[in-house]
Order: structure tokens, then sequence, then C-alpha cells
């Protein structure tokens, strides 16, 4: 994701299925944060709704430097449908999203999959002029899939370095303490169980990387937005040690 320097603030949107420790914050929280910490506008939402939750969902966004929004789906019915996809293609284009990340295709719960689905096919009908919706069309130039809880059945070739924002991404996390448990996640011993598989799944990116903590991207290759390059994307390589 380094090679989307821009002269203008970038709007960073990240579609999660649920307001749970699972979803955007816990996979993307780091880069999100960096990102907001940069200057760009940051957006995180939940398909779900939940009114319960609303305000610690919205403190939780607000940690990370980012604004929390919702699109009232239902839990355990996300589809990839018309109704689905082109709510979320009518959020983009309201945004005017630069970058899009949502759940792997492969994620292990059957909302995070659908969704991943239906907001690729969102990005692709964004720009369609014959759609109409609420908002202008608009070209989504760029969708990543997060990692999944764990990391596991990960496929990512994007390391995000979030040395200097993965503390606030535990913050951010540590405000889930009562969600986690009402949402049926109580099989864990505590939050701070969750909070040590994800700084360990963090380490263990950026031990793959010589860094400290990064967090695993994959870019969707059937999103048939490309850009050119002037020369090829350089990774920031770790100085070398004398």
């Amino acid at each position: 994701m380094d090679d989307l320097a821009s002269d203008r603030p970038l709007t960073i949107v990240a579609v999660g299925a649920h307001p749970d420790p699972f979803d955007m914050p816990y996979q993307a929280g780091g880069t999100l944060a960096k990102y907001a910490k940069r200057g760009h506008n940051v957006v995180t939402v939940s398909a779900a709704y939940e009114d319960e939750w609303a305000e610690e969902v919205r403190g939780i966004a607000a940690r990370l430097g980012a604004t929390q929004e919702w699109l009232d789906f239902e839990e355990g019915a996300i589809f990839d449908d018309p109704p689905h996809s082109q709510a979320i293609m009518d959020l983009l284009r309201r945004h005017k999203a630069d970058v899009v990340i949502t759940h792997q295709p492969t994620d292990y719960h059957p909302d995070h999959r659908a969704l991943s689905r239906a907001v690729l096919s969102a990005c692709l009908l964004a720009r369609v002029d014959e759609i109409e919706s609420d908002h202008e069309p608009h070209k989504v130039g760029n969708l990543f899939y997060s990692e999944t809880t764990s990391g596991l059945n990960s496929q990512g070739s994007i390391y995000v370095d979030v040395d200097e924002t993965w503390e606030l991404k535990v913050e951010a996390l540590r405000l889930h303490a009562g969600l986690s448990v009402r949402r049926g996640v109580a099989h864990l011993e505590s939050i701070e169980h969750l909070i040590e598989r994800e700084i360990a799944t963090m380490r263990f990116r950026g031990l793959q990387v010589e860094r400290e903590y990064c967090e695993l991207f994959a870019p969707a290759l059937n999103y048939r937005v490309t850009w050119a390059h002037d020369l090829l994307p350089l990774a920031t390589l770790p100085p070398i040690e004398e």
C-alpha cells in the first residue's frame, strides 16, 4: 500500500460484517490507525447494526482515528445479492472511497465470506454510469482483503509495518471488553486472551519481513482496476546492521 501516495487526503473505507472483535479493528486496526495518523480519512463500517452497542463500537473507531458507520444488514443473513451490493455501492460512492478493505473471501465466517463478495461487486458497480443511486458514479481505486482471525487460512503478499500503531490497536480492542462476552465469544478466557493472540499474529507477520509488527493484506486480484507505475514499486527495507 506504500505506493498510494497522494497530494490530498485519501479516503479509506473498511467494511466488516459485525461490530465485534473479529472484524475490521482486529484484522486491520493498526493499518487504519496509521492512515489516520498521516492525515487520511478513515471510515469503519459494520454491515450489521446493533443499537445496544453502537456507542461502544463508535468509541473503538474513534480510538483508531476513524469514524463509524453501519449498513443495517441482518447478522447471519448477509448475501452477495443486488440489495446488499447496491447498499455498499452507494456508501462507497458517497465517500468517494480511494481504498476499500474487507474480509478475505476464504474467511471462516459465512457472513464474512458473503460480505467479501458483495464488497467486490459493489466496487465494480460503483463506477457504472447506468446504475443509479443517490450519489454520482465513482471509480474505487484499490480493494484489499484483510487477514483472517489469527491468520487462519490467510493469503496475502502485502505486509504493512504497524510498529508505530499496534499499541493503539490494542487499546481499541480493549474497549471491546463487554462486547466480546455478549457476542458469544466467551469461550475465550478474556479479551486479553484475544489481544494476546492478535499480538502474536502481528509479531509473526513482522518476523516474516524483518520488522517488529505487521498486518497482512491481499490485493483483490479479480478486481479489474489497476494503476500504471513509473517503475516497479519498491519496499522500504530495514537498515543493514554492521
